[in-house]
């Protein structure tokens, strides 16, 4: 029985990749889109299967699918290995329009209209000189075929480690700004394809949003110029699924630590907030885990209990 229920789960998820456009919650208050948090797809690793190949092949971050496979070798998952691939997400507690960008995450999330959300991973920006910057800003350019002169702060930072840049790159699928770019309207940053698909959701660039050459085709011709962008940091989101509340966290940005006491803090709040400023009776057990561990999966940390037909029938208006 067990066999044939993984081989279900696993033939579910085949074809399924998370660079997604997603129906908007359905009910008002729901923050969570994609499948029901509860319906976990998997992926059977093959033998020469890195999680870093299968994250690659269905379009999600390095450390996403890291966090999401907590038990899983990153190296060696082993032919065969069930590994989960998240098809489910709390939308950052942000306005919904535009692009919003949560960092901790490593997640754009795009709303086109008021009935759908797109998604995709990214790779950021590293800790020290080179974070991705916060804040509200805007599309201020789509470049098709950009070509990159590399400032001097980045020809200066591979001289030092014994790389030579060139002083211009020509567009082409050579160049490090790949074939797609978006310029932000803070000065220096762009949302633009890579080759170097490894580190899609990684802190690898220097402030730059890093996309997946086949994803940012997809999304190029979606988004005009002018559209704001959000860029959040919100390493533990909180959201209704229908009647049961979920969290999903993720490890702080580096340069911005918590200790658990302030992360559980936050969590508290949010959930109080979430339930419209009263407190419910929570999992504390599940919370304490995904606050120590996280691993970016919605968890379920309450659920409201169920209306009798008397409390169903006294909400109805009467005629």
């Amino acid at each position: 029985m067990k066999r044939l229920l993984l081989s279900s789960l696993l033939a579910l998820a085949a074809t399924t990749v998370s660079a997604l456009t997603l129906n908007a919650p359905d009910r008002p208050g729901d923050s969570v889109v994609g499948d029901p948090p509860y319906q976990a797809k998997y992926v059977a690793a093959k033998y020469e299967d890195t999680l870093i190949d299968i994250a690659v092949e269905h379009h999600l971050g390095q450390d996403e699918i890291v966090l999401a496979n907590p038990t899983v070798d990153r190296w060696l998952p082993g032919a065969g290995t069930p590994v989960r691939i998240p098809t489910s997400f709390i939308l950052p507690n942000a306005p919904r329009q535009g692009i919003v960008v949560n960092l901790p995450e490593m997640r754009i999330y795009y709303y086109p209209n008021a009935s759908t959300v797109v998604t995709y991973a990214v790779g950021i920006g590293r800790e020290n000189n080179w974070k991705t910057p916060l804040g509200r800003t805007h599309i201020a350019g789509k470049m098709e075929n950009p070509s990159w002169t590399p400032p001097p702060s980045i020809i200066a930072e591979h001289l030092a480690e014994g790389d030579v840049l060139e002083p211009y790159y020509p567009p082409g699928p050579d160049n490090p700004l790949g074939l797609f770019a978006f310029r932000l309207g803070i000065p220096g940053y762009l949302i633009h394809s890579t080759q170097k698909t490894n580190g899609i959701g990684m802190r690898v660039s220097h402030g730059c949003m890093r996309m997946y050459p086949a994803d940012i085709e997809k999304f190029f011709p979606m988004v005009k110029t002018g559209t704001p962008v959000n860029i959040v940091n919100q390493a533990i989101k909180v959201g209704w699924h229908h009647d049961t509340l979920y969290m999903e966290a993720y490890p702080e940005m580096e340069e911005m630590p918590a200790t658990y006491a302030q992360r559980l803090n936050k969590a508290l709040d949010l959930i109080q907030q979430a339930n419209g400023g009263q407190m419910p009776v929570i999992k504390g057990s599940i919370l304490k885990m995904a606050l120590e561990k996280p691993t970016g999966l919605p968890v379920a940390v309450y659920e409201r209990p169920a209306q009798s037909p008397a409390q169903v029938q006294a909400q109805v208006p009467a005629k």
